[in-house]
């Protein structure tokens, strides 16, 4: 039980990425709890999402973009696909690899998903003006631009 909002106010001396930390982590967690509601988690959303351009992409291409392991990614996967939101099947060029695409019941999920994802975006942005929020979002795409390194060793995580 909530017994009323956390209060925490950084000092102007904290390290500013201990400060997004926190805040990313606080965020982190309200966006888990909103999507709980349909008994999936944030990794499940960014498959979804890393699909929804409707084409087919091979499970290491979709892990390498989404930057995650690519055993991770079966297990994600396999709830995904036992509800009929993803499809998966063979290449029919290469056995070996396998293709997954949205579902039509995927896409509907996905903007499920997202509408419950709002609830948790209205919160965290409470109090924000239309404009800090967008100003919000660009700062934030600079900073991960700065530190989100790609490299074959370690690519960039996008959730």
């Amino acid at each position: 039980m909530r017994k009323g909002p956390a209060t925490w106010e950084a000092g102007a001396d904290e390290p500013l990425g201990f400060v997004i930390a926190s805040v990313g982590n606080a965020a982190a967690l309200a966006f888990e709890s909103a999507l709980a509601e349909e008994d999936l988690h944030p990794r499940h959303f960014a498959v979804l999402r890393g699909l929804r351009d409707g084409g087919e992409h091979s499970q290491q291409q979709l892990a390498s973009s989404l930057g995650i392991p690519a055993s991770r990614l079966v297990g994600l996967l396999s709830l995904l696909i036992e509800r009929g939101l993803v499809e998966r099947r063979e290449s029919p060029s290469d056995a070996r690899v396998k293709l997954v695409c949205l579902r039509e019941e995927g896409r509907v999920e996905l903007e499920k998903l997202i509408g419950l994802a709002g609830a948790s975006e209205r919160r965290l942005t409470a109090g924000l003006a239309a404009e800090d929020k967008a100003e919000l979002r660009r700062l934030l795409g600079i900073v991960y631009a700065n530190v989100a390194v790609e490299s074959a060793a370690r690519p960039a995580r996008v959730w």
